[in-house]
């Protein structure tokens, strides 16, 4: 026993962390699932290089830059680490089924999806953006469900992976000493859910948008963010960014790409 302790001391310091990532811990559990997903946004860069298929004149393709990869990398492991030491599931949990990490998430998204999709056709708040904008609303298709699909990772840093574990942690861990965890984070998961729907859907008031066709809109943004942030808690951040990659296929490309053509 000694002398494999006094050997792995001397390993090389990239096949030390190659063993802790490969290891049975709970950060490097999320931490190889945050990898992966990484990866996938890597390939979607690549993508809009050498494909394109419309995506290379869509200002967004700029968050998946290899700058803003690496970025989101640091800041989604800082997440990570937080998020187990305030009570967090691992990405891939064991104790966690499919049905939990995948399928719930899946069947909320394709909900939520469907009411901003009949909503729109009301509302017609595409065309509104359109007309704000001057761009198509949609990301074209085939490229679409690529585009989308990192998006949804993507946008995870900034509404859930780091901000909730990190006040958690701060003000519970920290100012309160492991004291009303629970009442924190509900907290938290309310005003983190108004973050996408406060900058997106208010901001329409400014351009003109009366409260009647604003107020929908913020509801439902609202719901899909606190739905993501329950997953999140509950099954790990995998089925958090699973219900927002569902939502986007049946919004963006099923609604968006086919139906609504906008």
């Amino acid at each position: 026993m000694t002398q494999s302790i006094s050997h792995a001391g001397t390993l090389p310091r990239g096949s030390r962390l190659l063993q802790w990532l490969g290891g049975p811990s709970a950060t490097a559990n999320s931490t190889r699932a945050w990898l992966i997903l990484l990866g996938f946004v890597g390939l979607v860069n690549l993508f809009i290089s050498y494909v394109g298929a419309g995506l290379q004149d869509d200002p967004r393709a700029v968050l998946f830059s290899w700058p803003a990869i690496a970025t989101f990398a640091v800041l989604g492991v800082l997440g990570i680490v937080l998020s187990h030491r305030t009570g967090f599931p691992a990405a891939w949990d064991a104790r966690v089924s499919n049905v939990q990490r995948l399928l719930i998430p899946a069947l909320l998204g394709i909900a939520i999806g469907v009411v901003q999709s009949a909503l729109d056709t009301q509302f017609h708040w595409t065309t509104l953006f359109a007309q704000d904008a001057s761009v198509a609303f949609n990301a074209p298709w085939p490229a679409s469900p690529l585009f989308y699909t990192a998006g949804a990772i993507v946008v995870e840093v900034f509404y859930r992976l780091l901000p909730v574990p990190l006040l958690l942690w701060l003000i519970s861990n920290v100012v309160l000493r492991g004291r009303a965890q629970t009442q924190i984070f509900w907290i938290l998961a309310v005003l983190s859910s108004l973050l996408e729907p406060a900058d997106q859907d208010l901001r329409e008031l400014g351009h003109g948008a009366s409260l009647t066709l604003v107020a929908p809109a913020f509801v439902i943004d609202l719901v899909l963010n606190l739905a993501q942030v329950v997953m999140f808690r509950r099954y790990g951040f995998v089925a958090a960014i699973a219900t927002r990659v569902v939502f986007y296929v049946v919004w963006h490309v099923v609604y968006g790409n086919f139906i609504c053509a906008c």
